[in-house]
């Protein structure tokens, strides 16, 4: 099976190469070469690090190394409602679901909600996975939640309104994509069937965003809904700009690196050196992002849940997500290290490493200041997004020891 490319750069999509996909006794490989016609234009770029600019032809088992392609497809949750809609069309036609590879999820992902500006395109030139009823509305949010619940609970259950509006994104949480009143793409993030009101992981979310970005760290824009009683996350996507779509890679491929494996934020600051549109400012945040991580325990800090948006001149990384603190007082490790060899949560190491992020010693201990008061006012930002008294009692231990760790760095 063999897909056209394209890309949109300022709202126009170009067509940048080639996807070929063969599967041979049940092992899909695939191949990919750019457009002759891209690499002469003056906008081209290469999709990713993996996927160098120039002639030839990149060969992958799977898409393992074609990585832009990866970070244009959905990850668990997608996942499951595409092998969900394989099997309700199975049903419907009368026979055997087939097995969904690689590129298959790919190319199944819905067109419009896609993450990046990446677009699948068939032989006869119609974009792959084009929705035929458009993107929900804000107030369809309570069905979606009704039908993420009933998509966890009941494996047969016919959920194709969020099929559709669910394929395209990753991670494991249930969410879809929703237009507010405006028109704006947005992701609503829904908590899990099962979650108690202690967890209210969505609400918890939103007050790290609320956080963070009174500790000058670039947030989505966001709000959280009660609907029914229950948390939803309701979030701007930042991969688009009006109607147009912003190139788009993962941290994990900024570093040419491999799901399960582990790395630190000093690979993420080489990236940020070599390919960064503006060094100064990215590397700075993205030292003020790990010193947050350490305060809250964000131990989810794999570099799926790092991004970077293509614009003139480079890579700048995306605004923040996927922060949520964890419970208890102890020791906490994060998922992307500090330094190599030293997982540990701890300001003391964010300090040792700042001259890699061009953050002086001096600006270290002022913004760690300005951190801390930030922090100390957790619980009025927690009980104002409706967080439960016990609820915050759950999380009291984490914040305690993380701002005594902040002071004690100072």
């Amino acid at each position: 099976m063999s897909y056209r490319i394209t890309i949109q750069i300022e709202g126009e999509d170009l067509t940048c190469g080639t996807l070929f996909q063969s599967v041979r006794r049940g092992v899909e490989t695939t191949t990919f070469s750019y457009d002759a016609g891209y690499l002469l234009n003056p906008k081209a770029f290469s999709l990713s690090p993996d996927m160098p600019l120039g002639p030839g032809t990149f060969h992958s088992r799977g898409l393992q190394s074609l990585r832009a392609f990866e970070d244009a497809m959905p990850d668990r949750w997608g996942r499951n409602l595409l092998l969900r809609s394989e099997s309700l069309c199975a049903s419907r036609e009368d026979r055997t679901e087939r097995t969904l590879f690689e590129v298959d999820y790919l190319a199944g992902a819905n067109d419009v909600t896609r993450q990046g500006a990446l677009r699948i395109w068939d032989a006869e030139g119609i974009a792959v996975a084009e929705p035929d009823n458009g993107v929900p509305r804000e107030v369809d949010i309570p069905a979606l939640l009704d039908a993420s619940d009933l998509a966890t609970s009941d494996l047969d259950a016919d959920v194709r309104d969020l099929i559709d509006a669910g394929s395209s994104l990753g991670g494991a949480r249930p969410k879809a994509s929703v237009r507010v009143e405006n028109g704006t793409l947005c992701i609503a993030k829904f908590p899990k069937s099962n979650e108690d009101a202690i967890t209210d992981s969505e609400a918890w979310e939103q007050t790290m965003l609320t956080l963070m970005g009174r500790a000058s760290i670039t947030v989505p824009k966001s709000r959280l809904l009660r609907v029914k009683g229950r948390s939803v996350l309701l979030m701007k996507r930042f991969d688009r700009s009006q109607s147009h779509r912003i190139p788009y890679i993962s941290g994990l491929s900024a570093v040419q690196g491999n799901d399960g494996d582990t790395y630190t934020y000093l690979e993420l600051a080489e990236f940020i050196e070599n390919c960064g549109s503006n060094p100064g400012r990215d590397l700075a945040e993205l030292w003020r992002r790990a010193l947050f991580s350490c305060a809250v325990g964000n131990t989810d800090n794999h570099l799926r849940n790092y991004g970077f948006l293509r614009e003139e001149g480079g890579w700048r990384l995306s605004p923040v997500f996927d922060v949520n603190p964890t419970r208890g007082g102890g020791e906490k490790y994060l998922a992307t290290a500090l330094d190599f060899g030293r997982p540990e949560a701890d300001a003391r190491i964010a300090f040792e490493v700042s001259d890699y992020f061009r953050v002086s010693k001096t600006e270290a201990k002022g913004y760690a200041r300005r951190l801390a008061a930030v922090l100390r006012r957790w619980q009025v930002t927690a009980r104002q997004q409706g967080i439960s008294d016990a609820s915050i009692k759950a999380m009291e231990p984490g914040f305690a020891r993380g701002i005594s760790n902040l002071e004690a760095a100072i």
